[in-house]
């Protein structure tokens, strides 16, 4: 099958989450993607989760995320680039690559010599791109960051929590995940780009952006003195809007109802008891006044009920709902099944399941090929696309520039 991003090369100097989620996509749509890892820095590989929560002898290559987005369909050297040694085979690599992309803050690319200037003056069709904290411009460029403190310095943390209360993180990694989505975004453009003008470009990639970006309705109403109150799981106008509680530990169900129709099904499904006939509850502002007294009544209703039998049921009747599923619960979905969305590979300990893409093309697959172990691919990169002879590459090992196991003093996590 011939893949759209087929003949594509991309070198990246990543770690955690965001930029390595996003180069991701490249390397499923059949690009060359070379990750740069590094004996000094094996947080990634770290990270698990290991089998039986415990990392074996190889634990460097048994992460489960690793196949998730971190070596997905990518090629791993692991290459010491701060030795003299090092940083002469990335220029090397750079010279015959069509994008290099990094998550350093800002300055770190350019002590190395790797900044689009110098990266292009070897290669002047070179796509480079950075995904920072806050951009490589501005008073806060070079500040440094976690998902965590940009959930924060977006406002997304502001606006979430429950009614009254103080503001909650959204997600553990939600920014991660939306800058991913945008790195993969802008280097599928900046390619677009180069096909028609022939030229090379830089993008400057903001994660503080791409969260400002998620909250723009707030915005406009701050600027018309309109604050935006935290309501939980709530909404501004509809309701019933929440999850409430059903049978077993920590099972819920989600149920939104937006307009008088919609509000005379869930009144059907629940059997037409008599408060819900109550005329305080017949238009939708008055719904919303009262929405703590419905709330109450519905999660009586709910709490003896199987969350999945009950949402089946709701949908049945015409009304917006779904069980507020675990990860374990998606794992063996029988939806999800059906779609081919969940994949299973062989990792270390045996096969995994792992979430697939979200969208499906006719005749393209986008599966999880290949997870690639530490410095899997050193030896055909330096030679195939570097260009090294066997005995450079084979001194450039025992020398201590590439590897493909940690330091015999490296603990294990």
């Amino acid at each position: 099958m011939l893949l759209p991003l087929k003949g594509i090369r991309v070198l990246t100097l990543e770690q955690v989450h965001a930029l390595p989620w996003g180069t991701a996509f490249l390397a499923d749509m059949g690009a060359q993607v070379i990750r740069i890892e590094s004996v000094d820095h094996l947080q990634d590989r770290k990270a698990g989760p290991f089998v039986n929560g415990k990392a074996g002898p190889g634990w460097w290559n048994e992460g489960a995320n690793l196949a998730y987005f971190g070596t997905r369909n990518k090629e791993s050297l692991c290459l010491e680039v701060t030795k003299p040694a090092g940083k002469e085979v990335f220029l090397k690599l750079a010279k015959h690559c069509d994008i290099v992309t990094d998550n350093f803050r800002p300055g770190t690319m350019q002590r190395l010599g790797f900044d689009h200037e110098s990266l292009a003056a070897v290669n002047p069709r070179i796509i480079t791109l950075s995904s920072t904290a806050y951009g490589y411009t501005g008073p806060w460029a070079k500040a440094g960051s976690r998902a965590r403190t940009v959930d924060s310095v977006c406002g997304m943390s502001y606006l979430t929590g429950f009614e009254g209360g103080p503001s909650q993180r959204a997600s553990n990694n939600y920014m991660d995940h939306s800058t991913g989505n945008n790195v993969a975004f802008a280097l599928l453009l900046a390619l677009y780009r180069r096909k028609r003008s022939g030229k090379g470009m830089r993008v400057d990639l903001s994660m503080q952006e791409t969260g400002v970006s998620c909250i723009g309705p707030a915005m406009l109403e701050a600027q018309r003195g309109i604050e935006r109150p935290r309501l939980g799981c709530s909404h501004l106008w509809k309701a019933p809007h929440n999850v409430y509680p059903c049978a077993g530990t920590d099972r819920w169900v989600a149920i939104t109802v937006s307009n008088d129709d919609e509000w005379a099904a869930l009144k059907q499904a629940m059997g037409s008891p008599a408060w819900a006939d109550d005329a305080k509850y017949d238009a939708v502002e008055a719904r919303h006044k009262h929405r703590h007294e419905i709330d109450r009544h519905i999660a009586e209703w709910t709490a003896p009920q199987d969350d999945k039998a009950l949402m089946r049921s709701l949908q049945s009747h015409g009304v917006c709902a779904g069980a507020v599923m675990q990860a374990a619960d998606l794992v063996d979905d029988e939806h999800l099944k059906q779609r081919e969305f969940i994949q299973t590979i062989e990792r270390a300990g045996g096969p995994r399941s792992y979430a697939g893409r979200p969208f499906r093309v006719p005749g393209l697959s986008l599966a999880i090929r290949h997870a690639a172990d530490l410095g899997e691919h050193n030896e055909a990169i330096l030679r195939e696309v570097a260009g090294l002879s066997n005995a450079k590459i084979a001194a450039l090992a025992a020398d201590g520039v590439i590897s493909n196991r940690p330091r015999p003093e490296e603990k294990a996590p």
